[in-house]
């Protein structure tokens, strides 16, 4: 029975979910409340009798800070003591980060206590016909009370689907379908129930390291200015990009595949800061030693990260990465964890070029193992 939750936290961080167009200038603003979305009746009527709202005041997706994060994490900590369930409604633009986020920062705590947290958000603003912005909250609120939904970690809920963090991916800038997750949603509601087909995958625990825990805002700080950086053909990426960063995550075609030029300009890079490979690809591993033998250790051999990586989209790679290195997870890069030095100051020195250094064997200027 889903009456036996009694009370929910309501986290607002803002969103096109309570965007309007301002008529003075034509703009979007912030034009409605958490209050006009979801009523304390409708509340009721699923037995939840009392609710708490904290608005972290912020007004889009692309605002979204660590400070914002730690500030939920902190919400939620504070308040698992009476709530059962949390609903963290946010911008949609990087609501998988967030959400990604918050499983590796508070996944087993919610295990341990019992308690759901789902996140959801709108695609389309307030004032737009065909808003779905009510209807993905209240589709929040009935999985966060639903029987199973605690024990799936942080959920993602919106166009009728429950997604897990771990999976979950904005496949679309635009369309309310826009949310997806391979192999598919965990979960769905029809017919004005909730629904789960599956339950969270045997490694779902796996990423959650116990150190997150005693992280807060300030400790990631030192060590967030992690890049992205997208590779293909003819790639090059300028040294001096390198001394301002803190960890690179290059998303490589096919299973992160590298040119022998780019893996031997940052090989001695690997010294300095964490270099880690992800696939660019929308689902699949960043090495395949099944068909392609030697493909993860040929890198790794170098300096590089993989399999502490695997099967992560770039994105999600970054918050990992940023979130170990703030853990001292990997002591070789402890350097980091000081005092960063103001931007244009760089990171780290420049690393001297390893002579006779190579990419292992190729013949077409390619890493070997480039997929099929």
């Amino acid at each position: 029975c889903w009456l036996t939750v009694m009370h929910i936290t309501f986290i607002v961080t803002g969103g096109t979910i309570f965007q309007t167009r301002d008529p003075s200038t034509g703009c979007m603003v912030i034009g409605a409340r958490l209050e006009d979305i979801v009523a304390p009746d409708w509340l009721s009527a699923l037995g939840v009798h009392s609710s708490l709202c904290v608005d972290l005041k912020v007004r889009s997706g692309a605002e979204l800070t660590y400070d914002t994060i730690f500030a939920a994490r902190d919400a939620v900590v504070a308040h698992m003591g009476r709530s059962t369930a949390f609903i963290l409604v946010t911008g949609t633009d990087t609501l998988e980060e967030f959400a990604f986020c918050l499983d590796l920062l508070l996944g087993n705590a919610l295990l341990a206590a019992s308690t759901s947290l789902v996140v959801t958000g709108a695609m389309k603003p307030y004032d737009i016909e065909g808003y779905d912005g009510r209807c993905n909250v209240q589709q929040a609120v009935q999985v966060a009370i639903a029987p199973g939904a605690s024990r799936m970690g942080v959920l993602v809920v919106l166009n009728d689907s429950v997604h897990l963090s771990r999976y979950v991916r904005k496949a679309d800038s635009q369309l309310m379908g826009a949310f997806q997750s391979h192999p598919g949603p965990v979960g769905q509601v029809r017919e004005g129930r909730v629904r789960f087909y599956y339950g969270p995958p045997p490694d779902a625990t796996s990423l959650r390291d116990p150190r997150f825990a005693m992280l807060d805002a300030a400790a990631v700080a030192h060590v967030s200015r992690v890049g992205v950086w997208v590779t293909g053909v003819s790639s090059f990426l300028p040294e001096a990009l390198l001394a301002e960063l803190s960890g690179l995550i290059l998303a490589g075609p096919g299973t992160g595949s590298l040119s022998a030029a780019l893996t031997d300009q940052l090989a001695p890079w690997t010294a300095l800061i964490p270099v880690v490979l992800a696939t660019r690809c929308a689902t699949g591993n960043n090495f395949d030693d099944h068909y392609y033998g030697g493909s993860r250790q040929k890198y790794e051999a170098r300096g590089f990260l993989l399999s502490d990586f695997a099967h992560l989209t770039p994105v999600q790679a970054r918050t990992l990465l940023v979130l170990r290195l703030a853990a001292g997870v990997y002591p070789q890069y402890s350097h980091l964890r000081q005092d960063s030095p103001p931007p244009g100051s760089g990171m780290c020195q420049q690393p001297r070029a390893k002579s006779g250094s190579s990419g292992g064997d190729r013949d077409s200027g390619e890493a070997a193992t480039a997929d099929a």
